[in-house]
């Protein structure tokens, strides 16, 4: 009996260990830290259809009055600055290859990642080095669009989807539609925005933490007021319009969740209790 126990112990023990050691690292930041913003979200809205059998499947872009990218870093700003300790340098970045490439490695390998912590790229964090030197920055927050499976599924598989915006699906066509549409609803539209808010320590690149807007498992709530007499195919603002408080929505809430667990925004508890402060759990 005694013996049983002691592996038991062993064993627990040596899985908290485990478990310890693939944590991210939990920062306290001290009072001036330099915070760089890096956006690089696009102006552009999506539209995904999808159908069964794969018929009549497409994906088109288009031009909205939105205006995301300044909403995200507006939202993301108000944030950090309840936590008055910090100073927020926006980062640009001009070059169409220098964004394509963080991206990539920075938002959505690191968003994607089998690893706990994920795996930086070496290519991104030599990037993100080079942007972010001139503004002497001590942590880095890049938010941006990536593709990737989505809550949306045909069948077991996850739909895969980049950017946000709107998410049609019709599960059934031609006569099987006429038949079936009056008693059950084969069609639906959700607004969907695939983001992703990334924090990383400087010097080296360490990652800190991160938050995503569309994740495994969200309640998927379809939007009721969709006009399906519109054209599918060439949508006309006032459908796509539908989508965008949603998507505002999803937005605002990773941004809290990522600066919540990475610490560089007060959780709702430590406002409600203190007023002021750091808070949050420790990064995941």
């Amino acid at each position: 009996m005694l013996r049983c126990s002691i592996a038991f112990l062993t064993c627990t023990m040596f899985f908290f260990f485990i478990f310890a050691c693939t944590k991210s690292p939990k920062f306290a930041f001290t009072q001036g830290t330099r915070v760089g913003i890096v956006n690089l979200l696009e102006s552009e809205a999506t539209h995904t259809n999808f159908t069964s059998f794969g018929q009549n499947n497409f994906t088109k872009t288009y031009a909205v009055s939105w205006q995301i990218p300044s909403y995200a870093e507006d939202k993301l700003i108000t944030q950090l600055k309840k936590n008055t300790d910090l100073t927020v340098v926006k980062i640009k970045v001009s070059d169409p290859s220098k964004q394509k490439a963080l991206r990539l490695n920075m938002i959505e390998r690191v968003l994607l990642s089998e690893t706990a912590p994920p795996t930086i790229p070496p290519e991104g964090a030599r990037l993100m080095e080079t942007i972010s030197d001139p503004e002497n920055v001590e942590v880095v927050i890049i938010i941006g669009s990536y593709f990737g499976p989505s809550p949306y599924k045909s069948g077991e598989n996850p739909i895969f989807l980049e950017g946000y915006g709107l998410f049609t699906r019709i599960l059934l066509r031609g006569i099987f539609e006429k038949v079936f549409g009056g008693l059950l609803s084969f069609r639906k539209a959700y607004a969907f925005a695939q983001i992703g808010v990334v924090v990383f320590r400087l010097q080296p690149v360490i990652y800190i933490g991160s938050a995503k807007t569309s994740s495994k498992g969200r309640p998927l709530r379809p939007l009721n007021d969709f006009d399906w007499n519109a054209d599918i195919n060439d949508l006309p603002e006032s459908e796509l319009d539908k989508a965008k408080p949603k998507i505002e929505q999803y937005i605002e809430e990773a941004i809290k969740n990522a600066l919540q667990v990475t610490n560089l925004a007060p959780s709702e508890a430590s406002l409600e209790d203190t007023g002021s402060g750091i808070g949050g759990a420790p990064a995941r």
